[in-house]
This record gives C-alpha cells, structure tokens and sequence, in this order.
C-alpha cells in the first residue's frame, strides 16, 4: 500500500514537473508571463469597468487583480485538464498508471504557477494596510476550495470528454459566461438582492470573495453563500471522482 502511495506522488510530481518546463520552454521572458498576462488584463478592464458599475471598490485594481489570477487559475486548468486524456492517449496506450495523474499533474503545476505569482502580488499589498494575522486563514481557505473544486470539476469534464469530445467544445464556452458570473470584475455588493441567490450555484463565488477579503479587505460571503457553495464543491469533487473512476475503465475502448 505504501509503495502504491508512493509510486503515486512520485508520477504525479513528474508529471507536473514535466508540465512546467513544457510551458516555459524556448521562452525569454519565463516566469515574468505569470504576472504580465493578469497584469495586462488588470490594466484594461480596470480602465473600462469602472465606467460602468454602479458604486466604487475600494482599491479597484488589486481587487480585480486578487479575482484574476484565481480566475487564471481555474480557468487555465479547465481549459487544459479537459482534452488531456484525449491528448496523452499514446501515453496511455503505452503504460499502465493512475490515469488521474494526468490532469491532477496540469492543476498542481498550475497552482505552483498561481503561488509564485501570489508572492510577487503581495508585495505591494502589503502596503495597502489590509492584511491583518487573520488574512492567511482566509486566503487558504479561499484556495482550499479552489483547488478542491478545480479537481472535482476537472476529473468530471476530462473523463466524459474521452466519450463525448463535445464536452471541451461546451467547457471553453462556458469559461467565457462563467467569468462574468464570478464577482471578479464587479462586487456583490452591486447586484440586486433578489438576484443574489444566483450566484449560490457558482462556487467560485465564495472562493473569490475569501482571496478578496484576505487581500483587500472586501466583505466576506455570507454564511448562506458559503454553505452553498461548498456544497457544489462537495458534491462535484465526490462526483468527480466517482465518474472518473467509472469512465477510466473504458478509455482504451474510446481513445
């Protein structure tokens, strides 16, 4: 049992070890693209946005930029995980190994990207007075249920993606009405109360919110959001899981 274990992290630090010298390769900028993509983005829906919504948000910018790099994350590895069983199937062919490694391997290095980014974004956050001993607690909640959500909704889409190849079609997709559903660019603050229980069936919402409360001190979801919305992230992580398990047996048929 303890070999299994160990033969398990061993293959999925290789393979995510595999996946980040994959990104950067041939690349002169490397790492810096971790912050100049999000940075781009900042800079320009911080301009448009704020001539649209309806009241301010204090420290705009590193509000919008604490939503898009959770956002990247969540969305890079969606986009990746999707197609990557379809995408290693002369890997698969070809060796007998946890087929979950796969797409687990692309959200770990995803999150190495994320942190090193974080690192260098709070830097100037510390200067905004708005971290306080209990910023951490929230910011790892906020990731804890990013991470877990991300792997439940993953392992769920790459699996039926090796049957239905329409699925990565719809996924990319819906990316794009899903980030105008996560309160990044606007806060929930804005939108009108009846509408609010919506955004009770987006569990990114909570994870959002506790990153933006952690780092600029925006208000924390309320107890109904989060109870909601960790229970999409329970029950897709438990769904994903189950569903991958089942689909895995019958890969080498629809590959």
């Amino acid at each position: 049992m303890n070999n299994g274990a160990s033969h398990f992290w061993e293959l999925l630090w290789g393979m995510t070890e595999r996946e980040l010298r994959a990104r950067y390769k041939n690349t002169v900028f490397g790492f810096i693209w971790l912050v100049a993509n999000p940075i781009l983005q900042m800079l320009i829906i911080g301009f448009v946005f704020p001539l649209f919504i309806k009241g301010p948000v204090r420290y705009y910018n590193f509000y919008l930029l604490t939503g898009l790099l959770a956002w990247n994350f969540f969305s890079i590895s969606l986009s990746k995980t999707t197609p990557s069983i379809v995408n290693e199937r002369s890997l698969i062919k070809k060796a007998f190994f946890p087929r979950e490694v796969i797409p687990i391997s692309m959200i770990l290095s995803n999150l190495i990207n994320y942190l090193a980014a974080f690192a260098l974004f709070i830097i100037p956050v510390f200067f905004l007075h708005t971290l306080t001993p209990s910023s951490l607690v929230y910011f790892f909640i906020g990731l804890t249920l990013l991470v877990l959500f991300t792997i439940g909704m993953s392992l769920f889409t790459s699996a039926l993606n090796v049957r239905f190849r329409d699925v990565n079609f719809f996924i990319q997709a819906s990316l794009i009405i899903w980030f105008y559903a996560t309160p990044v660019v606007y806060s929930l603050s804005q939108i009108p109360s009846h509408l609010l229980w919506l955004w009770r069936f987006n569990p990114l919402t909570s994870c959002v919110q506790f990153m933006q409360h952690a780092l600029v001190g925006s208000a924390l979801p309320g107890p109904g959001m989060i109870a909601a919305n960790m229970l999409v992230i329970g029950a897709m992580l438990v769904g994903g899981i189950l569903i991958f398990r089942r689909e895995s047996k019958n890969f080498d048929d629809w590959l």
